[in-house]
């Protein structure tokens, strides 16, 4: 059976669909992703061997700007009818057709969609094939789903398709984490969500010189890793005696002989007055990154509260931006977070998560626990293949 994956380019929707992309893979079925060729080079090596490249579409910056111009809005603080014309308008109207052809040429048997994917309905309704939405965190709030589906109808009716719902809705997000008010027209599909991890090869983690201090995680993710907000996040961080590992994201650089050409230098490592040690990394699978963390700083993207979680790591959220609020709120209701709004925030909460039997390790490591208990995600390419093969029988 022929899968097809589709989603926005970016790390925060991709990375969440590899465990599945690699169960279709171990079970022998034919594998790709269709998203903007762009981000191929940072991508591929994340993706699982034999995993085909599709290349379709624009990148975000670009239907971003296109859905500003069209609108007026400011895209940066968008309102959810802004969004839907981001996602469901803009980038249908930059890459649709191409991504129909690439998909054509591929001929699946179904398509994946991420929740923010509004070509993937297309493609399936194009090919005559069904298609299944994969959740990346807590359910997007009713209005934002229903702001994209609704400017995205509009283009559907344009190229003279009909999209019909999706077969399911497969959820990541454990009940604890979960909205509360979600609510699915579509059957859920509870899924067994983990931290990004590479199918070979691993990262090499610096090592500090006192490993038996609390390890602190502080990672803004891959977009919102603006340079100033990261410093003074490890610097509050690094007022305590623990050890800092830090993500550069896609901001910074490690490289000094080209990080001034772009009016930046490399974050500085070493041991602070107080004691702390920081180090800065690229980007590392998160799955690596978590081995290695007592605690989390971060902004709160739902692959790394998923992740976290999933490794019964509590977490401090400072959220910068996109669906991080949400996320934020959902964790830190769970008992397994605390919500913040500035570095100097962080600094204060911090030592509350630094002690190992505090109420915020408890209630992270029971999230793991109930994570651990939901399907994995060969059961899930079993159900979903076996659904397909009937419903392709009884037509």
């Amino acid at each position: 059976m022929r899968f097809l994956f589709s989603a926005v380019p970016a790390h925060g929707h991709i990375l969440p669909l590899v465990p599945l992309m690699e169960a279709a893979a171990e079970a022998g079925h034919r594998v790709a992703l269709l998203t903007a060729g762009a981000v191929q080079d940072d991508i591929a090596p994340e993706l699982p061997p034999g995993v085909l490249f599709l290349a379709a579409g624009s990148m975000p910056g670009e239907f971003s700007a296109d859905a500003a111009r069209r609108t007026g809005a400011d895209v940066f603080h968008p309102t959810p009818a802004v969004i839907g014309e981001i996602f469901g308008g803009s980038r249908l109207d930059l890459g649709g057709a191409e991504s129909v052809a690439r998909a054509r040429a591929f001929a699946p048997d179904l398509v994946i969609a991420e929740a923010f994917d509004a070509v993937g309905p297309l493609l399936a309704a194009h090919l005559g094939v069904p298609w299944h939405q994969a959740g990346l965190g807590p359910a997007l709030p009713a209005v934002i789903r229903e702001a994209i589906t609704d400017v995205a109808r509009t283009r559907h009716e344009e190229a003279g398709v009909r999209v019909t719902e999706a077969e399911s809705y497969l959820d990541p997000c454990p009940p604890l984490l979960q909205d509360p008010e979600f609510h699915s027209a579509v059957p859920v599909r509870p899924v067994r969500v983990r931290a990004h991890r590479r199918t070979k090869g691993s990262a090499s983690l610096p090592a500090f010189h006192a490993p038996d201090k609390p390890t602190v995680l502080v990672t803004l993710g891959t977009i919102f890793s603006d340079p100033a907000v990261l410093a003074s996040v490890v610097d509050a961080v690094a007022g305590h005696d623990v050890n800092v590992l830090a993500t550069l994201g896609s901001a910074l650089t490690l490289d000094e002989d080209t990080a001034p050409e772009h009016g930046r230098s490399a974050p500085a490592d070493g041991v602070r007055p107080g004691g702390a040690e920081v180090r800065h990394v690229p980007f590392v699978p998160l799955d690596e990154l978590l081995a290695a963390a007592d605690v989390v700083v971060t902004a709160g993207g739902a692959g790394t509260v998923l992740g976290a979680l999933a490794r019964g790591v509590p977490m401090v959220l400072w959220p910068q931006g996109a669906d991080q609020p949400l996320n934020a709120a959902r964790a830190a209701a769970s008992g397994a977070a605390i919500g913040v709004g500035d570095a100097e925030a962080v600094a204060r909460v911090l030592p509350s998560l630094l002690e190992p039997d505090s109420s915020y390790h408890r209630r992270a490591r029971e999230a793991a626990t109930e994570i651990a208990r939901r399907p994995d995600w060969a059961q899930v390419v079993e159900d979903l293949t076996s659904e397909a093969a009937k419903a392709d029988a009884g037509r």
